[in-house]
């Protein structure tokens, strides 16, 4: 009964209050009506739905709150965690909320969040998507309310039986592997927000790319245009790990995030991001001067962007992989519209998806809502769609809408067969929005860089940014947005000069505030263009639509019409989907445009209203784009270099579609003109030309319609490549070049890859040219050359070629350049090797330690640690050069060996001093002379008389290696002269290896270098059977060494198969093959090699210690001071009735009472020995008045006379025990009977009202 009254009080917590209809909250899980009640929780122990003293709800207002009401409730104890619409809010509360409390602020309704409110549509009636399953388990992604404590969290899915494969803190979010059937389990957990699956696994999916984007125009060829080549500009690329090597990238890479390779696909985007061209000029991408940071595709590193935006000033990211398709929005586009938000400058650019003709669940078929990823359906973010060269939508490109009917793609840029770099240094054409969004990320790099030229430095606001980016955009498709191009084809040029006439303002917002933006409009308009932009906060994952700021806005003319923005219809039907936009109130979007066709002249007056701010004010970016009835020509604009009979795509602007276009081309300068084309149709804006075979500097392109027309800013070129280019020779000082000859052409410019890009070097008027080469040495580079009218009319570079080797009979003053055979040693043994170039033929080194050479490659011997600056001065007879390597050579020895002092108790004697080392332990005399005494660990000494030292170094232990014995293959004994082949990485010693002989003889083994020349050898008499030789060879650093006999063999076994090599002795040798060409790989004949590395260790100082007998000591008293014989090798302790005096360590103290006294002394661990002293103490005032004992020694009777009253005596026994006590003496003499007591010795203390003093008595009856 106690338990049922409980249960009922809990369900009965609801109160609720009478209102009118509600409107809907929309979940993506399920719409939903509630009802107008405020349920409370009840804060008992037991109640489930408390966590950490909080409980969550959702929160309907009846009017959406100010941000002043806001902060009063979060004053209360209200925390506002998300919005869902309509006007209801996801919060959490503290206990302290009450009813009354909550209709104050005019709340509708506080309801619990059920657990089948907290779950994906994917995941319900038992369903997961094959992607997360994990076995019999789903793979979740769960989302955790923003306040709840994670690792409260994690504790309490432990408790439950969850498993938890990662923690993922930025999202709030956990990946848990369970049953389906736990799911309502799992979302019955208080602090779980929203359930989903995991993330579907990541895909991935230009010369007339630049042209399409009028990314040319804005980074022009000719010395007076715009040059916005994204300098400056930092982006991100995450994709297929590694990419290159590739010369186009040269200098402007960081590759520190990633360590392999998966492919091309990551080149070819990079490319056309930020590439050079310096292979190939036609190569070139769209900001050929931004720096790329490489990332690999994992989603998580979009978590490592507020790191990089803030310490590497990365602002731009691009990222062309999908996540599934019609994902919805996402956790992770949640985290990616709050990072953009958080950061200013940032954006995120993606492809659309390759996914065009698939049905992804939208509920319009195929062709309709298969955008691949919920990242990509972002708000803030950018997703492109596939374009090819003549503006078509590629049939593969992904369409919209969003899952939640918003605009998506956002624009078109190039992805169609796109010409792009690819590993190793080549160049191949890929398709598919993969190479569409690079496109867009590199024209980004430019605008923000001209952004930043126009605007004193600062990095632009993105949201800015991405505005301009879609009003500058040229309509494809249906008028107006649609979901197929989004708002159309980027257009670099329109862009730009919306930034450079700063046709843009900011402003902001709150909840149903209404601003007024003026805009005026010049005759001869033919288009205005205004759009709305906002950087939206970041949704809830469990609402079903994204929007939570929703602004609108009105254009109102001079006339007073008003025009509302351009909407589409999102309902799941094919036909509704690809119909036109109209105008209307958008409740979807974050960005609204309204264009206007011939508007009349005027100040048009545009009104943005905060229909629903939740969260604010928001910040929203007012662009406009007024287009004249000019047209502009966009390529070729000037200084191009064009090749006669190539093929070239004429690209123009110009809006409306009136009449038709005439193009012509000059090549003097506009003093003739020939006709290409005078019906080019009005709806297309580009024309395939074929280069006429002329030659000229003065090249000009016009275009015109009626009485509008635009020709180039600058000439062209019009020049054929040099054919038959040849790097002849390349020396330290020079190279030597020659080509045929170009007809037209006056001189050609030789172009050498520098830091960054193919820079010009030399030129000639000739066929051949001379470098004098002044970065001496470098020759390993790549090489180009192009055609020239004249200096500034230049024809287009050739294809870069690279050269590498140098020609020897190369003739030049010397260059040094010296090479060390390790700059870290532990011996100080270091081989020095000239590598100088032009063949010099004197030499002199300095090793930094006060000694030189003149050998051309020497080995010196360091004496001491430290680090030492090496250099080399090399000549011959045209001239001579030096290096100095600074710090080059770091000398550092092993630790010292373990031993310890000895100590003999004798006068003169022989030690056995020991070394517990494990390595070959070498003994001296001193410190300086280098020859040792001895070898081993254990060291007799000659007979010592003094106190002696020694020191100790320790070698390496040895290592051994190679086959045990023969029993890895097959093989007999052979009696031929074979050799081994090895490599040795660190001068070392071959201390010895194991032989089996078939026959008895004596062998001379030899260790020779490369070249057969003998470098140690040693004759062994090897005996029938397994021997071990004892070789000792000096092996010096080197490759291709042999290990070999000499004259005879007495048939050692060979193995010859089982070997496997490189057979690795440690890292000091390996073994490489035997010197048999057929089966190299199988011979072996050395077994259990044993070598040992030639380092050294510091020293270590060690004393065998003599110590002379003890003599027996003595004791004396002076007053109340005890000494004995002192001796610093002595240590002390004293005794008073054979207890230790606290502190009487030193071979004297000061008695205070007296008695016994014992001193005992040790001697160094050799003796100890004692000696014991009956003292008597001496009064303070003993030299004022005189105390006389009469007779003593005494039969038992004794008179004690002073000078002064005596006040007490006290008789006391040897050991100090108090034997007897008299008090109020006062009297001059005093008569003790002592007769009862044994004979003994006594002390009698006397005290006088000055003193008290001791006196001994012997007590003889």
């Amino acid at each position: 009964m106690r338990a049922l009254t409980i249960l009922t009080i809990f369900i009965i917590s609801a109160t609720c209050f009478a209102q009118d209809s509600n409107p809907e909250i929309l979940l993506k899980s399920g719409t939903f009506t509630p009802n107008n009640e405020i349920i409370l929780a009840d804060f008992n122990k037991n109640n489930p739905a408390v966590f950490n003293n909080k409980y969550y709800r959702f929160m309907q207002f009846s009017v959406l709150p100010s941000t002043k009401r806001k902060q009063k409730m979060e004053k209360l104890g209200v925390h506002f965690l998300e919005y869902i619409p309509n006007n209801t809010f996801l919060v959490s509360l503290s206990k302290n909320i009450t009813k009354n409390k909550l209709e104050s602020f005019k709340v509708n309704a506080l309801l619990p969040v059920k657990a089948t409110q907290k779950i994906h549509p994917k995941l319900q009636n038992g369903n997961c998507p094959d992607w997360a399953k994990d076995g019999d388990n789903a793979m979740l992604e769960v989302l955790i309310y923003k306040d709840a404590d994670l690792s409260l969290a994690f504790e309490q899915f432990k408790v439950g039986g969850f498993n938890v494969k990662e923690i993922n803190t930025y999202a709030h979010a956990f990946i848990v592997s369970t049953s389906i059937s736990n799911l309502e389990k799992l979302a019955n957990n208080p602090f779980v927000h929203f359930i989903a699956p995991i993330d579907p696994p990541s895909y991935p999916e230009n010369k007339s790319g630049r042209t399409l984007h009028r990314s040319n125009v804005i980074n022009a060829e000719y010395t007076s245009g715009r040059h916005y080549n994204g300098e400056g500009i930092n982006i991100m690329m995450q994709d297929d790990g590694e990419i290159g090597p590739h010369i186009d990238y040269q200098g402007r890479l960081d590759q520190s995030a990633v360590s392999s390779s998966g492919g091309s696909h990551g080149d070819h985007v990079a490319g056309t991001i930020m590439g050079a061209g310096n292979l190939d000029p036609y190569g070139r991408g769209m900001a050929d001067a931004a720096f790329l940071y490489v990332y690999s595709s994992s989603n998580n590193n979009y978590y490592s962007v507020p790191g990089i935006y803030q310490n590497s000033d990365v602002i731009i990211t691009s990222k062309s992989y999908s996540n599934g398709c019609n994902a919805g929005y996402t956790t992770l586009a949640r985290d990616l519209d709050e990072q953009i938000r958080q950061y200013p400058s940032l954006i995120h650019i993606f492809s659309a998806g390759n996914d065009g003709t698939s049905d992804c669940g939208y509920g319009a078929g195929s062709n309709w809502g298969n955008v691949t990823g919920g990242h990509k359906q972002a708000k803030n973010v950018i997703a492109t769609a596939n374009l090819n060269s003549s503006s078509g939508l590629a049939n593969s490109s992904s369409r919209g809408p969003a899952h939640d009917g918003r605009i998506k793609p956002d624009i078109g840029a190039k992805g169609t067969s796109v010409y792009s770099t690819v590993s190793t240094n080549d160049y191949d054409t890929y398709t598919g929005t993969s190479m569409a969004c690079p496109g867009i990320a590199g024209v980004m790099g430019q605008l923000y860089q001209a952004y930043k030229e126009l605007n004193a430095g600062v990095n632009p606001p993105s949201g800015l940014m991405k505005g301009i980016l879609l009003n500058s955009a040229d309509d494809l498709g249906n008028s107006g947005p649609d979901f197929k191009y989004g708002w159309g084809e980027v257009n670099a040029l329109r862009a730009v000069q919306i930034l450079e006439t700063q046709s843009y303002n900011e402003d902001s917002i709150s909840h149903l505030g209404n601003n007024t933006h003026n805009i005026t409009i010049p005759t001869g308009t033919e288009q205005l263009k205004v759009m709305v932009y906002w950087h939206d906060k970041e949704a809830s994952v469990s609402a079903s639509i994204a929007l939570i700021n929703n602004l609108d806005i009105e254009l109102t003319t001079p006339n007073g019409t008003n025009y509302l923005p351009w909407v589409l219809d999102h309902t799941a039907n094919a036909t509704i989907l690809n119909q036109p936009a109209t105008r209307g109130v958008d409740d979807r979007n974050n960005m609204e445009q309204v264009t206007l066709d011939n508007p009349v002249a005027g100040n048009y007056s545009l009104s943005v209203t905060g229909t629903s701010v939740p969260y604010g004010p928001q910040t929203y970016y007012v662009v406009y784009d007024i287009i004249s009835e000019a047209v502009t020509l966009t390529y070729p604009n000037g200084g191009e270099g064009l090749v006669p009979g190539e093929n070239e795509m004429i690209r123009w602007d110009a809006f409306g579609n009136t009449s038709a276009f005439t193009l012509e081309y000059s090549i003097n300068n506009g003093t003739n003109w020939t006709t290409i084309s005078s019906n080019v149709n009005s709806s297309i804006r580009y024309y395939n030309w074929t280069v006429p075979n002329n030659f000229t500097g003065y090249a000009l392109m016009r275009v015109s319609r009626g009485a509008q027309s635009d020709q180039s800013d600058a000439n062209f070129t019009i020049l054929n490549i040099p054919q038959n280019f040849v790097v002849d020779w390349t020396c330290p000082d020079s190279i030597y070049f020659y080509w045929s000859p170009v007809t037209g052409a006056s001189g050609y410019e030789i172009s050498m890859l520098g830091q960054k890009y193919m820079d010009s070097i030399t030129s000639s008027t000739g066929i051949s040219a001379f470098y004098h080469n002044t970065t001496v040495g470098l020759t390993d580079s790549w090489f180009s050359i192009r055609a020239y009218i004249s200096p500034t009319k230049k024809g287009r570079r050739a294809v870069a070629i690279n050269e590498q080797p140098t020609n020897s009979g190369c003739v030049a003053p010397p260059f040094a350049i010296i090479m060390a055979s390790s700059t870290n040693s532990c011996s100080g043994i270091i081989s020095f090797t000239d590598l100088s170039l032009n063949m010099p033929n004197t030499w002199l080194w300095d090793f930094g330690d006060g000694t030189t050479s003149t050998q051309q490659n020497p080995t010196h011997t360091y004496q001491n640690q430290g680090v030492y600056t090496v250099s080399l001065t090399v000549s011959n007879a045209l001239g001579s050069d030096s290096v100095i390597q600074n710090n080059y050579i770091a000398v550092t020895y092993n630790t010292a060996p373990i031993a310890y002092n000895d100590t003999i108790c004798a006068d003169s004697s022989s030690f056995n001093l020991i070394s517990f080392s494990t390595g070959q332990i070498n003994w001296f005399n001193d410190t300086t002379s280098g020859n040792s005494i001895f070898t081993g660990n254990v060291f007799n000494t000659p007979i010592l008389n003094t106190a002696t030292n020694y020191y100790l170094t320790e070698n390496s232990p040895p290592v051994f290696g190679g086959p045990l014995d023969t029993n890895i293959g097959g093989g007999a004994f052979y009696y031929g002269l074979r050799y081994m082949i090895f490599d040795c990485f660190s001068e070392c010693n071959l201390v010895s290896a194991d032989v089996y002989a078939d026959i008895a003889n004596t062998i001379t083994f030899e260790l020779r270098d490369n070249n057969g020349t003998v470098l140690d050898d040693t004759t062994i008499l090897v005996i029938v059977g397994k021997q071990t030789l004892n070789l000792d060879f000096d092996i010096p650093i080197g490759t291709d060494l042999q290990l070999g006999l000499k004259y005879s063999n007495s048939g050692l076994f060979r193995n010859n198969n089982g070997a496997t090599f490189p057979q690795n002795i440690g890292s000091l040798l390996s073994f490489t093959g035997a010197n048999i060409t057929s089966t190299q790989d199988n011979w072996y004949y050395y077994y259990n090699l044993q070598v040992q590395e030639n380092c050294k260790s510091e020293y270590k100082e060690i004393t065998a210690v003599l110590n002379p007998p003890l003599p027996i000591p003595t004791i004396v008293q002076n007053g109340n001071q005890l000494s004995t014989t002192n001796n610093p090798l002595y240590v002390y302790q004293w005794y008073f009735a054979g207890v230790a005096i606290n502190g009487a360590n030193s071979s004297s103290i000061t008695i205070s009472q007296t008695g016994v006294y014992t001193v005992e002394i040790h001697h160094n661990g050799c003796d100890i020995l004692s000696a014991n002293f009956t003292a008597i103490y001496t009064g303070l005032n003993e030299q004022i008045h005189q105390i006389a004992v009469h007779p003593n020694p005494l039969k038992g009777m004794c008179e004690i006379s002073s000078d002064m009253p005596m006040e007490s005596i006290s008789i006391m026994d040897v050991s100090g025990k108090l034997l007897f006590e008299f008090l109020g003496v006062n009297a001059f003499e005093f008569y003790l009977d002592l007769s009862k007591l044994n004979n003994g010795i006594y002390f009698a203390k006397v005290t006088t009202a000055n003193a008290s003093t001791e006196h001994k008595l012997i007590l003889q009856k």
